[in-house]
């Protein structure tokens, strides 16, 4: 029931995974990612190739952790049981708990429901796509410094985004993000960072925070439109998943001209390693 795609087909399923955007943004991300050697230690699976309904990009890093992060697609509702049999193998063969990214509401809603040990751990996030006439030039007070996240930011990084706590490996996986993706960081004349933002490994930008004193520079908005240009530059899909009881954030991204992408709201599923048990 699963087929891991090996490397020689990456650009092939790059190519049927950009015909499924939005919904597939997260995988189709990670396998150009691969595609172009910019990532390693992942494995790509499928129940099918190459007439797929399902796409499974596991995350073979931080083997200790609590929990491996897997970035998903399914074409739709009918094809769950096909991705939990897929899912079913990627926690044997990881022996790890999954933490599974990307999945529509309606079909984790399926899943849930076949699968009972499995739970969400936040409410769900809307997408939200920024379209290329959106983006716009902020200005940055002359004090201030536009640079990179760097190693020497993980502790703060880390410390300050919300979710952190999920994580086992949250400062190896931050680390990580750092050193392959893109990122905007603003520093003051200190050279202490006061406001960044980071594309997330499933292509997502996220860990969006500003240093209160200066949240009234609209320094949230500089750091998002600047990575957004870089962004462009590679030619990604443009998007952000928002919590949906976040309404500071959803009136953030409102202001910044991001659209909100109709049927596409995603979940955040802890998937349990059963150990060879049965559901």
């Amino acid at each position: 029931m699963a087929h891991q795609v090996l490397s020689e087909d990456y650009c092939s399923l790059e190519k049927f995974l950009r015909n499924d955007l939005p919904f597939s943004a997260s995988a189709h991300y990670l396998v150009k990612q691969l595609r172009k050697g910019s990532l390693t230690k992942r494995m790509v699976w499928v129940d099918r190739w190459s007439d797929y309904s399902v796409v499974v990009v596991s995350d073979d890093q931080h083997k200790t952790a609590d929990s491996q992060r897997v970035y998903c697609f399914c074409r739709d509702t009918k094809s769950t049981l096909v991705l939990d049999a897929v899912l079913q193998h990627v926690t044997k063969l990881l022996s790890n708990t999954l933490f599974l990214f990307g999945l529509r509401s309606e079909v984790l809603d399926q899943l849930i429901s076949h699968r009972s040990s499995a739970y969400r751990v936040s409410t769900d996030g809307v997408i939200m796509n920024m379209q290329l006439e959106n983006i716009s030039q902020i200005p940055i007070p002359n004090r201030l410094t536009v640079t990179n996240l760097k190693q020497k930011h993980v502790e703060t990084v880390v410390q300050e985004w919300p979710y952190s706590g999920i994580f086992s490996d949250c400062k190896e996986w931050v680390s990580d993000m750092i050193k392959q993706n893109p990122s905007v960081c603003i520093e003051n004349e200190q050279r202490d960072p006061v406001a960044w933002i980071l594309q997330q490994d499933y292509g997502c930008i996220g860990m969006l925070h500003v240093i209160p004193e200066y949240r009234r520079a609209k320094l949230g908005s500089a750091v998002t439109m600047l990575l957004m240009e870089k962004l462009l530059k590679e030619e990604d899909y443009l998007y952000s998943a928002v919590n949906l009881d976040n309404k500071p954030s959803l009136a953030f991204h409102e202001r910044n001209n991001f659209e909100y992408v109709s049927d596409f709201s995603v979940g955040f599923v802890v998937y349990p390693y059963e150990d060879g048990l049965q559901k």
